[in-house]
Order: C-alpha cells, then structure tokens, then sequence
C-alpha cells in the first residue's frame, strides 16, 4: 500500500531550487560564505553570539558534548525516550549516559527523576524538548544551581519555539539542532552548536573542521592560502554551501511552517480529546513550534491502529524505543515504568507543512474508525518495531 499521508515529509519551493543552482554555478560547495550567513542568521534569530553548523544533529551533540572534555567517568544524564544520536554523543564524547524518567504529561524531562540520579560523576544534563516543548528549565536551573553541572540541551525537535522570551537552545550552556529532512526547518541534512560562552564555543569550532584552526574559504585570500596549522584532534562535521543554501531560504519560509503546524495540532487536540480510546498527553502550545503530534493509544491498540493506518495509506511511527531497552546500551539499564509504559502506548501520527485539512479530516476519520471497530482488541507485543518513518540526525 502506498503512502498518501506520511507522517512526516519536508518541504521545498521554488526558492531552494534556485539557492542550490547559485552554489553549483559558484563551484565553491565546501564550507564558505553561504555557511557563514546560516551561521549569522541563526545567531541573529536566536540571539546567541557563536552557532556552529555541522552536517548532523548528531555531530551537534557530539560536539558540544566534547567541548566539555568529559572523562569516562564522567555521567551525563540523558531521557531514555529519545532518538539514538543523544546517547551516541554522549559515548561518541567519552562519557557515560546515564537514563532517566520523561513526564507523561509531555514526555519531556522529570526534573524530580533527575534529581535522584545526580553524583559527584554528573558532568552535565541533556534535556530533550520533545516534540518542540520546551522542558522544565527553570526546574534544571535550580537543580543545578552551584555544582558545576552543565546544561547541553538537545533541541533537535525545537528550533523555533521559545522558553518565556528566549528561544529553545539558547537557554542551556550548549544547545544543538538539526536540521534533517523531517524536521522544523531543513538543510537536506545538518545542524548547529550555539553557545554564548567564548570558550567552548572556540573548542567546538576548531574541532568540527578535522581540527583546523581556520577553513579553506577564510585562507582563501591570504598570502599563502595552502597553508593550516592542527591545533588539536577533530572531526569532519563542518556543513556546506549546498546545504547552507537550503537552510538559508527556509528560515525564510519559518513562520509560515510554525503557523500551519500548530493549526493542524490544535486540530488534532481537539479530535483526541473526544474519541473514546485515546488519551490527549496535555501541552501548552503558546510558543511552541510543533515538529510532531504524539498521542496515547490505551487498551493495548496501539500497533493495531498503526496496521489500519498503514492499510489505508496513511503513515504513523513511535518515537522513540526507549534506550535504556536497547542491547547496545545494556550496561547502562534500569528500570524507568513511566517511559516503558508510555512506549507501549504513543503512536505520532501525520503532521507537515503541506498537509491539507481534508488530510487532518481522513486522518482523524480513520483513527475513529478503527477504535470503534472490532479490530481494535487484543494485546500488541511488548517490544513493537516503529512503523513508518523515524526521525534521526
């Protein structure tokens, strides 16, 4: 069965198209001045001093987790329901993830659950804004106020929603987006590390070129342009012109996608809160921009309405498995109820730009349709597989 309504799908214009075509006619595809006016822009929009992109959420994280220059017995303490890359940084970095409880109320961070898992080893916290809610951060300043704890928040889903009169990402020491195809705004794939301290902001920049203290495009005009210096280890990371170009045009297209997105949101609040079988996980949307809409499928039918869905072309996926289950993790496993119950029971179910309101209605009609039917029994297994689409970077 083909898809018709994925539950995610990116959108582009006329004006990316022309954007690429400038930077293949430039030949200068690498990183360069197109870069460095994403890196501005997003300065500008969030009001950081320094944003670094990179070619991935994933190596933001990884970045900023590494400017801390953590040890291996240094923990940093991580929601088990994320995507990988937020654990993988964190071993990518050198350090150790250590998982805790999300609230059912926005599967965002449990403050009260961090506090419990704090040791002299803590060397940071990673909070994840879900969905583009923002976490409890206030909660995360008072709990870290005066031990030396970092805050690296992952605000992959979030760029574009704000905390009271700052923006998400510039709220922490570090903060980290992406920017792949499915999120709220893209590159094609990439992302960025913003700070606003001097100094790790330094550390991220020179490691996330191979370790180069300047690029090629800013040698370009010296005397002699071949010429680098190493001054220590790094990663090729660095995003490019092409992508830079796309990322450049849709922070252009910003607020119209945060527009249509809480529309079709509300939308769906709306339809969950009075269909019989599914549970509204409740959120402020007052600043909010939304990349997905999560909620809770109860009687164990959750992956029975993902099957009717599919079968009837419209996508839907689980975000995310908990990490804490995952075998590559098993040395850092513990019992986390919340997160394992809430994993049995969230499905995300279709929201982008260009979905149209006839798509919400079929949406919703399909939902319905299958929590009154008699498919709608029976248990589903303990450790479903995500269906459709993930979100990675």
């Amino acid at each position: 069965m083909q898809i018709r309504i994925p539950a995610h799908r990116p959108y582009f214009g006329a004006e990316e198209s022309r954007a690429i075509q400038a930077v293949l006619d430039s030949r200068w595809l690498g990183r360069g001045r197109i870069t460095k006016e994403f890196e501005d822009r997003i300065c500008e929009y969030l009001g950081v001093k320094h944003a670094i992109a990179v070619n991935s959420g994933t190596a933001a994280l990884h970045m900023a987790v590494g400017a801390l220059d953590v040890s291996p017995d240094d923990e940093v303490i991580v929601p088990s329901l994320t995507f990988v890359s937020s654990v993988q940084a964190i071993l990518a970095a050198g350090a150790r993830p250590v998982f805790c409880e999300v609230r059912k109320q926005d599967l965002n961070i449990d403050v009260a659950d961090v506090a419990g898992r704090i040791t002299p080893r803590t060397r940071a916290i990673m909070p994840v804004h879900f969905g583009g809610r923002v976490c409890d951060m206030e909660g995360l300043y008072r709990l870290t106020a005066g031990r030396g704890i970092r805050i690296v928040e992952d605000a992959a889903h979030a760029f574009g929603s704000s905390y009271g009169d700052r923006w998400a990402g510039a709220l922490g020491d570090l903060g980290c987006f992406s920017f792949d195809p499915i999120k709220n705004i893209t590159c094609g794939g990439g992302g960025a590390v913003v700070t606003d301290d001097d100094e790790l902001s330094e550390r991220v920049r020179v490691r996330h070129n191979v370790g180069l203290n300047t690029d090629s495009w800013s040698r370009l005009t010296g005397e002699r342009p071949w010429y680098y210096t190493i001054s220590e280890h790094g990663y090729r990371y660095y995003l490019g012109n092409l992508n830079a170009a796309i990322g450049l045009e849709q922070m252009k297209r910003l607020e119209d996608f945060r527009i249509r997105k809480l529309a079709i949101a509300r939308r769906y609040d709306d339809a969950v809160a009075q269909t019989e079988g599914l549970a509204v996980i409740p959120h402020c949307l007052e600043g909010v921009f939304p990349f997905n809409y999560v909620t809770r499928v109860l009687g164990g039918r959750r992956d029975g309405l993902m099957a009717w869905l599919k079968e009837r072309g419209i996508g839907s996926t689980i975000q995310f498995i908990p990490n804490h289950l995952q075998p590559a993790f098993s040395a850092s496993r513990c019992s986390l109820p919340v997160t394992e119950e809430l994993y049995r029971e969230i499905v995300t179910l279709p929201l982008y730009y260009e979905m149209t309101d006839g798509d919400v209605e079929e949406v919703v009609r399909e939902v319905r349709a299958f929590l009154a039917s008699r498919s709608a029994g029976g248990e589903q297994a303990a450790a479903p597989a995500p269906v459709g689409q993930s979100a990675g970077d």
